[in-house]
């Protein structure tokens, strides 16, 4: 069952008035976003040694991925090692690596599964989670087997039992949840908003990267900490927090290619309303989901001194990944190009034009 703030019922998310888009001087449709950086009260911090590790990573990754030259471009403008550095800040240089390998192969699997119908993203969940269950017996001459070993084998050395199992059955409801994606894209299904708020929370790929939260710090929390009502609020919270500001943030490109898997769509579809003022409700979202967020984080129960010092530095890694993913979002090119910095002082874009589908 989705654990959300009482007052942020589907009901109560109708606009009072519209506020319609803006037009630029050139007659453009001017988009305005939300504020997802200053309402975050935890500073921005980043692991020392971000910046070797991201190169290495990918370095690695692509010795591997057997891009074109095209998707080889592409990936070295995502500097997703950033964002791997400002989540996983305290820990060794050897466990950033492997938390860098695994968003970079994060965000691969992301790109490749939206090139793919169900049957070929089921192909590629089948090899990454055999080659997770039976690292030593199952091979595959295929680049997504050769990753997944390569940072799963490194991860098994120091990862507790109960991260490493996290680890996996996360990974396997986001192949899940994004075959159900491939679904509603070839029927042009936009879902109601609860159903698209548990099914975002599992293609998010979120709940994978708090596993490595646990890795990164050294920890292995007990299944019934995990499980507590307060610290899955807290989990689901920050995956609702990233999860819209993303959706927010990538609706442009994604509205242009023809895409509904966002907030905004459901928005507008749900409420009847245009793309500007369902953005400014997934702002509303967004905000009452933080303070859900610090609510939450006023009444976590005490385990014991042991646990309560591995749940206190779970909830941190929580705390890094919210405002980490807000400031990342403007220092990728994966979303304003070369324009982050300029589009996150003013919060604005261009509508971009829908992309024309070649004829079969």
């Amino acid at each position: 069952m989705a654990v959300l703030p009482a007052d942020q019922s589907p009901a109560l998310l109708a606009p009072s008035t519209p506020s319609p888009a803006e037009s630029s001087s050139k007659g453009e449709v001017i988009l305005t976003f939300p504020d997802f950086v200053t309402p975050v009260p935890y500073p921005l911090r980043c692991h020392a040694q971000e910046a070797a590790v991201s190169r290495e990573s990918e370095e690695w990754l692509l010795s591997m991925a057997n891009f074109t030259d095209k998707q080889r471009a592409k990936f070295l403008t995502l500097n997703a090692g950033l964002l791997s550095g400002m989540c996983y800040i305290d820990c060794t240089y050897d466990e950033l690596r492997v938390c860098t390998d695994f968003m970079n192969f994060l965000f691969t699997l992301d790109d490749w599964t939206d090139e793919f119908d169900t049957t070929g993203t089921r192909g590629v969940a089948e090899c990454v989670m055999n080659t997770l269950y039976y690292p030593e017996t199952y091979h595959s001459d295929t680049a997504a087997h050769r990753l997944t070993k390569s940072f799963w084998t490194r991860m098994q050395k120091t990862a507790g039992p109960g991260c490493q199992q996290r680890l996996m059955s996360t990974l396997d409801t986001y192949f899940q949840a994004i075959m159900q994606q491939a679904d509603d894209r070839g029927s042009a299904n936009i879902p109601e908003l609860e159903e698209y708020i548990l099914l975002r929370r599992d293609t998010s790929g979120c709940k994978t990267g708090f596993a490595f939260i646990e890795y990164a710090a050294n920890i292995d929390l007990p299944d019934d900490v995990v499980e507590h009502p307060i610290i899955k609020a807290l989990a689901d919270a920050t995956n609702d927090l990233v999860s819209w500001a993303n959706d927010v943030l990538s609706y442009n490109a994604e509205q242009a290619r023809g895409d509904t898997h966002n907030l905004v769509c459901v928005l507008m579809h749900m409420n009847g309303v245009d793309r500007q003022a369902a953005i400014e409700l997934a702002g509303e979202l967004w905000t009452k989901t933080l303070e859900w967020f610090l609510e939450c984080r006023r009444v976590v129960p005490s385990w014991g001194a042991d646990i309560d010092r591995q749940v206190a530095r779970y909830i941190q890694g929580l705390e890094d990944w919210i405002i980490a993913n807000a400031e990342w979002s403007f220092e990728t090119e994966r979303y304003f190009g070369k324009d982050g910095r300029t589009v996150k002082q003013t919060r604005q874009v261009a509508l971009l034009p829908q992309r024309v589908r070649a004829s079969a």
